[in-house]
């Protein structure tokens, strides 16, 4: 069973980089990813759950969701910089609720920049936690314009 990160500290952060303080938001997750990988992994797979939650809920539950590059859907994942290559590969694998794929992603990361000392692991988290608030974004919209009976 995969700890369970705090709701609060996400949802604050998701918040955060809703109102453009994305530096804040990332701050607000620090504790999480401080905490160690499994709870950085829990992270990861709480904004991989925002990012993909409006086309989780618009396709049945047996819908296989591809990785789409490009304008025409024609690019290679291969051009997009590690980061966002990272990101879309875990949310797609988790929308997909392909477990083994996303803990393989995360692990690819996490190991060698732990090795390394490089900013991999950081930045595929600022890539994945960027496509989250964006999805967020996109939901905020889409409530108010229910509230205000606008399309």
């Amino acid at each position: 069973m995969m700890p369970a990160p705090d709701p609060a500290a996400i949802f604050q952060a998701l918040a955060l980089g809703v109102t453009g303080d994305h530096q804040g938001g990332l701050d607000a997750l620090q504790p999480l990813v401080d905490a160690g990988p499994a709870s950085t992994f829990a992270l990861l797979a709480s904004l991989a759950e925002t990012a993909s939650k409006e086309a989780r809920e618009a396709n049945g539950p047996d819908t296989f969701y591809g990785t789409v590059v490009g304008p025409d859907g024609e690019g290679d994942i291969g051009m997009l910089p590690p980061p966002i290559r990272f990101a879309a590969r875990f949310i797609t694998a988790w929308a997909n609720r392909d477990r083994d794929t996303a803990h393989a992603l995360f692990w690819a990361v996490v190991e060698p920049s732990d090795r390394n000392g490089t900013s991999d692991l950081s930045d595929a988290i600022t890539a994945v936690y960027g496509m989250a608030v964006a999805a967020a974004e996109h939901l905020v919209l889409e409530q108010r314009r229910k509230r205000e009976g606008t399309t």
